[in-house]
């Protein structure tokens, strides 16, 4: 893989495996997020039938919309940001879920190794691996934690393991940052100065959480309207990077080219 030259994403440009490829991924990925929306939706309706618990549609209504209003928009922000990264496994990736603190970091970090530029059919492919053997590890470990989680009860609240296992999330949003600051975007590209695009976002953050946790008392706001701000954030990031690109401000540099 290494010895090739990573090919465009675009449908056109890929050759006959590739396209293959490509296409099974979607098709397996249509299917499979069907089914699994049929069976989240079919196990709670058949355990209401069978319990006499159902509950009419207006309080499912009036409890889904406050859910709805904050899971949509934090779901199709994440589809929009991801899916460059992810490529075709991205139908995997929400299926099995622990997106950001599971597969993206498994992503990022398959990519940085093979060097592999995102976007591209090999990197389709290596994202597809790693996030595959990424949920097969995850079910593993789940199906192992309930099967041994009463054995292990002794050892799991010990006091040494509860400090350790508060350091799970932040060593890996730790090792998510590293990953996302360094000049290698792979496959031979670099970049300089590209951290200059996340400044006005930053900002953008620290003044909305000032205004509403210190000034208007309403930190409950920022948890309830997440995704909306992440939608919003979106276009100001990109026009935001595209503009400092354009002035010089970030530079990108192609295989051979001195990004140094």
């Amino acid at each position: 893989m290494g010895d090739q030259k990573s090919k465009p994403a675009d449908m056109s440009g890929l050759d006959p495996m590739g396209k293959a490829h490509i296409d099974s991924m979607h098709r397996l990925g249509r299917l499979g997020a069907v089914l699994a929306v049929a069976a989240m939706l079919l196990m709670p309706t058949i355990a209401g039938i069978y319990l006499n618990a159902m509950p009419n549609f207006l309080s499912v209504l009036t409890t889904a919309v406050g859910l709805l209003a904050m899971f949509v928009p934090a779901a199709v922000s994440e589809v929009i940001a991801y899916t460059p990264i992810f490529g075709s496994s991205m139908y995997l990736a929400q299926i099995t879920g622990n997106i950001l603190n599971l597969k993206l970091p498994v992503a990022n970090t398959a990519l940085q190794i093979l060097d592999v530029e995102s976007g591209t059919e090999d990197a389709d492919i290596v994202t597809s691996i790693a996030v595959s053997v990424s949920s097969f590890v995850t079910t593993i470990i789940v199906f192992l934690g309930v099967v041994l989680m009463l054995p292990l009860q002794p050892v799991l609240t010990l006091p040494a393991v509860k400090l350790a296992s508060g350091y799970i999330v932040p060593a890996l949003f730790g090792s998510l940052t590293i990953a996302s600051i360094g000049s290698n975007l792979g496959g031979g590209i670099r970049t300089q100065g590209r951290l200059k695009g996340v400044i006005a976002p930053v900002l953008i953050l620290i003044l909305i959480n000032i205004l509403f946790i210190y000034i208007l008392k309403n930190p409950s706001f920022l948890s309830l309207y997440q995704g909306f701000l992440m939608l919003a954030l979106l276009p100001i990031t990109w026009f935001g990077t595209k503009a400092l690109y354009k002035n010089g401000q970030i530079k990108v540099f192609l295989p051979g080219e001195d990004g140094k």
